[in-house]
């Protein structure tokens, strides 16, 4: 009962308190005309003629058995999600494997929607820069321009998006404001910020720290400059010109987005209750489907929203002061970032319950897309994925990092 309670405060908390993002007459529907971008998107997709031909050449019908069995696995031992992977521009595997809502024993389909968590840096991002090139932002514009009561100088838009603006963590520092069946937004953050003026971690542009302050900032900015909240500018801008009409930030002021939308679970099938920070959108609050994230990978590799010079920097590795495979960009990781053959751009994510993964190879031209909602590492070991797609046969595992990323 207790949960069931605490579920439905939260989507009417979201279906009728806006009141603390930026105002907005014009909140983003789910039935708003869409897809002008869809046609430059897709003007590379293959025919289906074309298709059987590449799958013929690499062989899908044993990756698919191998993708199969690798799965089959992580099922027995607890993955719960949804599974899209292609390679050479077609979808060589997708399925469903688990419940969109245990209690009713609904099961997945290509229509579930996953809260991305972390992921959801990469399309803050990219809002970002799409603002950049359109001259309303610079990359050198200071947070302390658009908030004056912001108690921290010098930290740039550039800082914010390569975690190097030595912010501390707010989900930390601000533990301590922390009520029962009630959540917080980013202008609350703001206004503690200024408020308690908590010590910065490290001094600004000294050193990559990923820290999630960073992206609730930029969203905050992103409504000042708009005008608009940030679920209506994301939904409105990004996503439905894009095409990706089953993805919407939790804020969003739709009582429809609850169609198909999963809930988060412990490894035991226990419900997630309502968070505190469940509201503070820009770091994670992002719905989607597997199918709209592919749909999000084509446009990363297009000029249809940013130019190939905004993507080419977004993925431009940032930091140095420790020498290894990892690095991050704006909104992205990389790994073995020097490396023509084997970079990798990806990024995962974890909150209450989801765990999620998502892997671009510009070089051997793979997308990896694998959304869980019932907690498992496993969706983080990306390695025996790709051996099956680049043809090798040992397995190994690339781990993802804990807390929300």
């Amino acid at each position: 009962m207790k949960k069931s309670f605490i579920v439905f405060s939260l989507l009417l908390f979201f279906a009728c308190n806006n009141s603390n993002h930026a105002k907005t007459n014009n909140n983003a529907s789910l039935n708003n005309e869409c897809c002008e971008l869809l046609p430059c998107i897709c003007n590379k997709d293959k025919t289906p003629i074309e298709e059987l031909t590449i799958k013929k050449k690499m062989n899908a019908e044993t990756i698919c058995l191998r993708l199969d069995s690798l799965f089959s696995t992580r099922v027995k031992r607890g993955f719960n999600g949804n599974v899209l992977i292609a390679k050479n521009g077609v979808v060589v595997y997708k399925k469903s494997f688990g419940f969109e809502n245990y209690s009713k024993k609904d099961s997945l389909t290509e229509d579930s929607k996953f809260q991305l968590a972390s992921i959801s840096k990469q399309f803050t991002a990219v809002a970002i820069l799409k603002l950049i090139q359109e001259k309303k932002l610079s990359l050198l514009n200071t947070v302390d321009q658009y908030f004056t009561s912001f108690p921290y100088k010098n930290i740039t838009i550039k800082c914010l998006l390569s975690h190097r603006s030595g912010l501390p963590e707010y989900m930390h520092v601000f533990s301590n404001k922390i009520k029962p069946f009630s959540i917080t937004n980013n202008n609350e953050i703001l206004k503690w910020f200024a408020e308690d003026r908590p010590p910065m971690a490290a001094p600004v542009e000294t050193k990559f720290e990923y820290c999630n302050s960073n992206y609730c900032v930029l969203a905050a900015i992103l409504e000042h400059v708009t005008g608009q909240d940030f679920a209506s500018y994301m939904r409105q801008t990004i996503f439905l010109p894009l095409g990706m009409k089953n993805t919407y930030v939790l804020t969003t002021n739709d009582p429809s987005i609850n169609v198909h939308r999963t809930f988060g679970y412990t490894p035991k099938w226990e419900m997630h209750d309502l968070d505190f920070f469940d509201g503070v959108v820009g770091d994670k609050g992002i719905f989607t489907t597997t199918l709209d994230m592919y749909t999000w990978s084509k446009m990363l590799k297009s000029e249809c929203l940013l130019s190939q010079e905004t993507i080419k920097e977004m993925f431009q590795p940032r930091s140095f002061e420790k020498p290894g495979r990892k690095n991050y960009g704006y909104g992205f990781r990389m790994l073995d970032p020097q490396s023509d053959t084997s970079k990798l751009i990806y990024h995962n994510g974890w909150w209450k319950g989801y765990n999620t993964s998502f892997y671009m190879s510009a070089f051997y031209d793979y997308t990896i897309i694998v959304l869980g909602n019932k907690y498992n590492r496993s969706i983080y070991q990306a390695l025996p994925i790709i051996d099956i797609l680049v043809g090798k046969v040992e397995d190994g595992s690339i781990e993802g990092e804990d807390g929300p990323q």
